[in-house]
């Protein structure tokens, strides 16, 4: 009789964990939550260019572009990242932290993070599905955003990656290079897109002769933090 007591609490635990666990999809769904990959790709015609963008014209505003709901953004580099590729991500983590908009801090582990920075072998192994760009996908940023009382945000976390086998075969070997392709997905992560300036690191082809933040891109982190509490 005790037995099938427990049999029985059990199976309505598990019932309402199931329950619990729709109800939980159903309302991420309904708040307009979702997700969005931005892959940066390898382009070997892409011409570089260190000339400054001097336009002032607003091209990001935190009312209508997704950002963190503080300027205070949390990473994690996770441990399958060994000690070079940390370095890069940290170089990129430090070009960012400089242009003085936001503050990167260091989280103590992966559940306390609003970016997870690590590293994969392949695209395929992220789950990518672009196969036939040129030069393939040396870096994507997955993001997941919403609505928060009308307010374009970034929820949860955002994961970005690192892809070993393409940066070796685009010849990507410094860490200067790298850390390029790293400051661009990094930028996806607090709320930039792709840009079509030849002055940007947001260029889909990412630049790798950059070794901190252009000016264009400091301006539109300005702006799209513009107004957004420090923490």
């Amino acid at each position: 009789m005790i037995d099938q007591f427990f049999d029985k609490k059990f199976i309505w635990k598990m019932i309402w964990v199931a329950i619990g666990t729709v109800i939980a999809c159903l309302l991420f769904v309904l708040a307009g939550f979702s997700t969005n990959l931005s892959p940066a790709l390898v382009d070997q015609s892409n011409t570089p260019t260190q000339q400054v963008d001097t336009t002032d014209t607003p091209a990001y505003s935190p009312k209508t572009n997704f950002h963190w709901s503080t300027k205070i953004v949390a990473y994690f580099i996770t441990k399958r990242t060994n000690g070079h590729y940390r370095n890069v991500w940290m170089q990129a983590v430090k070009a960012w932290n400089a242009v003085g908009v936001v503050d990167l801090v260091p989280a103590v582990n992966d559940d306390r993070a609003d970016v997870i920075l690590s590293v994969k072998q392949s695209y395929q192994e992220g789950g990518g599905t672009i196969e036939n760009v040129a030069g393939g996908v040396v870096g994507y940023t997955s993001e997941e955003f919403g609505h928060v009382d009308g307010i374009p945000l970034f929820v949860h976390q955002n994961k970005s990656y690192l892809i070993v086998d393409s940066l070796k075969q685009a010849h990507y070997d410094s860490v200067n290079e790298q850390a390029s392709v790293a400051m661009h997905e990094l930028g996806h992560d607090l709320g930039l897109e792709h840009s079509d300036s030849p002055h940007s690191i947001m260029q889909q082809a990412a630049p790798t002769y950059l070794d901190s933040i252009p000016e264009v891109d400091a301006k539109h982190l300005a702006q799209l933090y513009a107004g957004v509490p420090r923490g």
